[in-house]
């Protein structure tokens, strides 16, 4: 079975009990195909995964399901301090196994071995990164277009 390893970039506006956030992140996810149905898996964060029967179906699937993660995270917070403890932790949480299938599948592309022309190919070393801040005064100049999905290589 094909593991496909992920990058992907995703910007939310998260609001709280009395704040507003930004989180941005750079993360990884696995894809793979299991039964018909297109998987994914999140590495960074992890402890999550979605289904879909084609790859836009998934990442939708994935992308709604992270954000509602998001969304439970602001709705336990008691400040914002508390909300950007609990998304950091949450996406720092990554089982081993994961991880090392995700390493695998990266030598894989690296190797010839997994193909993927249908999706853009981005540095496996590109740094996994989350970033969360608290808008005092929100403003346009906040705004930023999400990175999207790609293959890492």
């Amino acid at each position: 079975m094909a593991r496909y390893p992920l990058v992907f970039g995703l910007r939310d506006l998260i609001q709280g009990e009395g704040f507003l956030a930004g989180v941005a992140v750079n993360g990884r996810a696995l894809l793979h195909e299991d039964d018909g149905d297109i998987w994914i898996e999140g590495i960074n964060p992890g402890g999550f995964s979605e289904t879909g029967a084609s790859f836009a179906d998934a990442v939708e699937r994935f992308r709604r399901t992270y954000t509602s993660i998001l969304f439970d995270i602001a709705s336990d917070a008691e400040s914002f301090d508390e909300f950007k403890r609990d998304v950091e932790v949450f996406f720092h949480d990554c089982a081993s196994r994961p991880k090392a299938d995700w390493e695998q599948a990266v030598q894989d592309v690296r190797q010839g071995r997994i193909k993927a022309e249908w999706l853009t190919r981005k540095p496996a070393d590109a740094p996994v990164t989350i970033e969360v801040i608290q808008f005092e005064h929100p403003s346009s100049k906040n705004n930023e277009v999400e990175v999207g999905t790609a293959l890492a290589a």
